[in-house]
C-alpha cells in the first residue's frame, strides 16, 4: 500500500509590496507564509501521522517550500521540488479578478485566460506527476506540499463534481465531500494506493 498525502498551506502574507513590474506569477510565486502558517506548519511536522512519512515533494513555490521544510528537519529528509505540482498559471488577468477567474474555470476545466493554464491542464501535469511517483515509491508514505488548485484538478479525476450555495465546486468521494469549496489554514487529503489502484481518499484536516 502507498499512502500520499496532498498537502496546502493558506496563510501567506498579503501585506507585501512588490515593485509595479513584478508579474502576477511572480508575485504568486514568491508569497511568504504569515507567521500562523509557520506556526502551522511546525504542528504538521510533529503530528503523529507525518512520522511515517519516507518521501517529501514540494513545488518550487516560496509557501510549499517554506511549508515542507519542517517536516524535512523533524525526519531529515530532502526536499524533492518539482514543478509539476506547482499552482495553476493565471494568465492575463487584465481588469479580471483571480476569484473571477477561478469560478468560470470550475464550471469550464477548458477555460483559460491568454498566457495560463486550463484546469483540465493542471489536472493532466498533476496525474503526470502523480504515476511517476507512484512507480518510484511503491509501498511509501509520501507528503506532497502543493497548492489549492492543484489538488482539485488532481482529485477531479476520481471524485464526482457539485456546486455549492456559492457556486463554489465540490469534489465527493464515495459519498464524502473532500473538496467543499473553502481551504483554510492547512489542509491535508490522504490518498491510498494498492498497485497503483486507488483505493481511497480521506480529508484528514
Amino acid at each position: 500500500m502507498t499512502t500520499i498525502y496532498l498537502i496546502n498551506n493558506s496563510l501567506t502574507m498579503n501585506n507585501l509590496a512588490f515593485p509595479n513590474n513584478e508579474t502576477l506569477e511572480s508575485k504568486r510565486e514568491k508569497r511568504l507564509l504569515s507567521i500562523e502558517g509557520e506556526m502551522e506548519a511546525k504542528k504538521l511536522a510533529k503530528s503523529d501521522y507525518m512520522q511515517n512519512i519516507n518521501v517529501i515533494y514540494a513545488s518550487p513555490y516560496v509557501m510549499s517550500i517554506g511549508t515542507a521544510k519542517y517536516l524535512a528537519n523533524e525526519l531529515q529528509l530532502d526536499i524533492k521540488i518539482d514543478s509539476l505540482i506547482g499552482e495553476r498559471k493565471i494568465g492575463n488577468l487584465g481588469d479580471k479578478k483571480i476569484s473571477m477567474i477561478t469560478e468560470l474555470q470550475e464550471s469550464d476545466f477548458n477555460y483559460k485566460l491568454v498566457g495560463g493554464e486550463s484546469l483540465n491542464e493542471v489536472k493532466l501535469r498533476m496525474l503526470k506527476f502523480l504515476k511517476s511517483i507512484l512507480i518510484e515509491n511503491e509501498a511509501k508514505e509520501i507528503a506532497i506540499f502543493t497548492h489549492n488548485v492543484a489538488i482539485t484538478c488532481l482529485l477531479s479525476e476520481y471524485c464526482t463534481k457539485g456546486f455549492n450555495l456559492d457556486n463554489r465546486l465540490i469534489l465527493n468521494y464515495n459519498d464524502d465531500a473532500v473538496v467543499d469549496g473553502t481551504w483554510h489554514g492547512i489542509n491535508i487529503i490522504e490518498l491510498k494506493f494498492d498497485n497503483n489502484e486507488l483505493v481511497s481518499i480521506v480529508r484528514k484536516k
